[in-house]
């Protein structure tokens, strides 16, 4: 089984190179508005949507009038690609289960005082390539790339997008992931909370390391100058840059952290099991501890790396309770978020709230992949009690054929 992957590189254009990637840009935000605008005409006009194959064959025929002769200038394949991606957007407004809003029309950089304008160009006839240091992107020609680590296989996509300041283009290549395993060895459930990045029923935790925090007061001391320099001068520009520059620094820092932690996890066990928390909600409470945690990160970073070393990745109910659950005697208990001890009213262990936490996490994704078949407990030869509490598990899906065995 093949997965498809995005890896980033850093690239260093020239300024002529620079413009047409702002200039291609702003014609993928123009299509993208155009295409939208078009969609919300016809359904009022007769309750209908455009879909990619009338799109691409309008974006054609808009080439043929003068207003829209910055059409041709831009990479086709590339247009195409905004309307799969405005496609895509329409059907998942309307799925049930994603809480996807309806698409909105992108606004210029200038107006948002940010210039986050991307495109994506599809590599056909081998149109996209690296060679000699350099990677040949269609209609703008070879740009310098640093490429910091080997090519999986083949690129399939490119996309150049302005980031913190540095230019950076995201290829998409196919892995082949691990050969399933028929027989799993052991699960582990793993609590998100804010004091702790992850804590595992294992007794593995990491700390949050705040790297928001740590930098502050530095933020603090830039934004200070930045608002007494005169905007459009010299000065304001360098210390603008230099604003910018520190937070590309926390963010990569995040995504680092978020990397190391989810390999880990993803390497620990056979099966991981988290909660499915409800991020941005969190974060009207406290933005700025959820951003710094990278919450919602780790899930997705681990999810793709657990498939990938051919395990099972699995995410409790949103609603279904977790914390403050004796791992003993399951007897619930109910206190603040500031209590991170207790003592169970049922049998007085004195317990950690988020290990207690992760302990109910595993056994409910347990009991749910036992319940749906997508795993089955093997029963052992010898009924005799095993000195370790090593949970046995055999995937029952993966294949034909694989329904229960005896664990050898």
């Amino acid at each position: 089984m093949k997965k498809t992957l995005r890896y980033n590189f850093r690239i260093k254009p020239t300024p002529e190179q620079e413009a047409k990637f702002i200039e291609f840009g702003s014609y993928a935000r123009s299509v993208w508005n155009l295409l939208l605008s078009e969609n919300m005409l016809r359904y009022q006009y007769d309750k209908t949507f455009v879909f990619y194959h009338e799109m691409a064959g309008l974006i054609k025929d808009l080439k043929k009038f003068e207003e829209f002769s910055w059409l041709k200038a831009f990479d086709s394949a590339a247009a195409q690609q905004v309307a799969r991606d405005l496609e895509a957007g329409l059907k998942n407004s309307f799925t049930k289960g994603r809480t996807q809003q309806f698409p909105t029309f992108k606004v210029s950089f200038k107006q948002k005082k940010l210039h986050n304008d991307s495109f994506r160009c599809v590599n056909n006839s081998n149109c996209i390539r690296i060679e000699n240091g350099a990677v040949s992107i269609p209609k703008i020609g070879k740009v310098p790339i640093v490429l910091h680590r080997k090519l999986v296989s083949e690129i399939k996509t490119v996309t150049v997008q302005l980031s913190h300041g540095k230019w950076e283009v995201s290829l998409t290549q196919e892995v082949e992931c691990k050969t399933a395993k028929r027989v799993l060895h052991s699960i582990v459930g793993y609590d998100i909370n804010s004091q702790h990045t992850v804590v595992g029923s294992n007794g593995w935790y990491v700390k949050n390391p705040k790297a928001f925090k740590r930098s502050s007061t530095k933020l603090k001391q830039i934004q200070v100058q930045l608002s007494r320099r005169k905007k459009g001068s010299n000065r304001w520009h360098k210390t603008k840059s230099r604003l910018n520059t520190l937070h590309g620094k926390i963010s990569r820092q995040r995504l680092a952290f978020a990397h190391e932690v989810s390999c880990s996890i993803a390497k620990t066990s056979d099966i991981i099991v988290f909660e499915d928390l409800n991020v941005k909600g969190i974060q009207q409470f406290n933005g700025h501890m959820v951003n710094d945690n990278v919450m919602g990160m780790i899930t997705s970073l681990t999810k793709y790396k657990v498939e990938l070393n051919s395990g099972i990745y699995h995410e409790i109910g949103r609603y279904v309770k977790s914390s403050g659950i004796c791992y003993e005697c399951k007897h619930t208990h109910k206190f603040g978020l500031n209590v991170r001890e207790f003592a169970c009213e049922n049998c007085d262990l004195v317990q950690c709230r988020d290990l207690a936490a992760a302990k109910s996490i595993e056994s409910t994704g347990e009991n749910d992949l036992i319940a749906a078949g997508i795993v089955a407990r093997v029963t052992p030869k010898s009924q005799k009690k095993s000195s370790t509490k090593t949970k046995v598990f055999e995937s029952s899906k993966f294949g034909v054929g694989t329904e229960k065995k005896e664990a050898a």
